[in-house]
């Protein structure tokens, strides 16, 4: 029977990331006459229906990814400090449009790991899409990163007030996140059990949540190790922190202007 279950949870999401690639190939056929008529309330409308299709690949490769016992995962070694780093300079690219502040707190040392590159990056984002929905509009999210004996070490810390209906507010800290935030946290913790991480979440120090993040590093000689790869992109080309931040961006963030 569970693999029955399986075999159906596969079908769906390929129907799913198959009608995705219809709507994307559509879109893009069309963009171009759109972006021919002299009236620009039709960037707006095109604008909603990128973040739309942004907002289902994301929906897509989440649901994907999280009913898989065991990630495909592409293993190599690589700089997790610059990809914090480069995670930093993307959320600054859009920090206007979210109304917050981001606080990049990342070290220059390097910080050599075994990682999927792809599922690396994802994981940030998850933990950084949990911080914004906390801080909120006027809010501050922040990312440290540094190297501590044979671990690189990352904490996403807000400030903002931990506001849940009370069907959310019972149990641990762990568990009311977990019922509030149930997809995106398994996701998290998957992605983190893969690379070999620990993955906690605590209270800061005067107010907001921190999710605590810690990876064994790895070789430093440039040896790659490979696994088996997923067979998709799972980015579809498009930028990584406006797919897992779409639910949050404005719609504006998705004008052609602003995804050229």
């Amino acid at each position: 029977m569970d693999m029955d279950i399986r075999a159906r949870e596969a079908q769906v999401v390929e129907q799913l990331r198959e009608q995705v690639g219809n709507l994307m190939a559509a879109a893009q056929l069309l963009t171009p006459a759109i972006r021919e008529q002299e009236e620009r309330k039709y960037d707006q409308y095109l604008a909603i229906l990128n973040q739309g299709l942004y907002r289902l690949l994301r929906l897509t490769e989440h649901v994907d990814l999280a009913r898989q016992e065991e990630l495909p995962c592409r293993m190599e070694v690589l700089d997790a400090m610059k990809t914090c780093r480069e995670v930093c300079q993307e959320l600054e690219g859009v920090a206007d449009r979210l109304g917050v502040t981001i606080r990049n707190e990342c070290g220059s040392e390097e910080a050599m790991v075994q990682a999927d590159p792809a599922l690396l990056r994802r994981l940030v984002l998850l933990l950084v899409d949990t911080a914004l929905r906390r801080a909120g509009k006027g809010g501050t999210v922040g990312l440290r990163a540094w190297v501590e004996g044979a671990r690189f070490r990352l904490t996403v810390w807000d400030d903002g007030e931990e506001e849940l209906e009370p069907r959310y507010r019972s149990g641990t800290l762990e568990e009311r996140l977990t019922r509030h935030s149930g997809l995106e946290l398994t996701l998290a913790r998957s992605i983190a059990s893969a690379h070999r991480a620990t993955l906690v979440f605590e209270h800061g120090e005067e107010r907001g949540l921190r999710a605590v993040l810690s990876l064994p590093l790895g070789q430093t000689d440039g040896t790659k190790l490979h696994t088996p790869r997923m067979g998709y992109n799972s980015t579809g080309g498009f930028q990584p922190v406006l797919v897992e931040l779409s639910d949050l961006l404005p719609y504006q963030a998705y004008l052609w202007d602003e995804l050229e």
